[in-house]
């Protein structure tokens, strides 16, 4: 018996699927992301300081079922800050001894420069899938050295942040 292995199927004869619900390719998300990122940032929502490190929330935009968040990094040192990690999670706003923490690890569907390393200024879009979560969580974006020093810095960013995020149209 042969079986045939290849087969050609001639332009004319393919027709694009449609199939709804599916979400973004990673070409409309990097796509999206890079016209986010021509953007000039503003002002800055969030913001926050630690070893000469100040990290900034520039930005948050949704899109389908997308969060698109535009942050910026400025190292003040002298020092090249070389990245170990970039972690989401949302924990509680408020920990006590007393309690139970829960914390949820959030992975991003798309990073749009995977740069290992930078001298003075860091500026990134990350795309998560849509998140809910109640108003006593927060979302830690967290930025971690490879060093010995081992410099982290951590941005929270509310839920109402979330919820005054700007819509990209499609």
């Amino acid at each position: 018996r042969d079986a045939r292995t290849e087969i050609a199927i001639d332009p004319g004869d393919t027709r694009p699927l449609d199939i709804s619900g599916i979400g973004l390719s990673q070409n409309q998300l990097k796509q999206l992301a890079l016209n986010l990122f021509c953007k000039r940032p503003g002002k800055a929502i969030e913001k926050t300081k630690a070893f000469d490190l100040k990290a900034e929330l520039y930005h948050i935009y949704t899109a389908v079922e997308y969060v698109f968040i535009d942050l910026g990094y400025r190292n003040k040192t002298s020092l090249t800050y070389d990245i170990a990690d970039l972690r989401f999670h949302i924990d509680d706003k408020k920990i006590t001894k007393a309690t139970n923490v829960q914390s949820v690890e959030l992975h991003p569907e798309f990073i749009l420069f995977t740069n290992p390393l930078f001298q003075k200024t860091y500026r990134n879009i990350i795309v998560l899938k849509k998140m809910t979560f109640p108003g006593n969580k927060v979302l830690h974006i967290e930025l971690s050295e490879k060093q010995i020093s081992g410099r982290v810095i951590t941005l929270n960013i509310t839920y109402q942040d979330v919820l005054d995020a700007d819509t990209i149209p499609i």
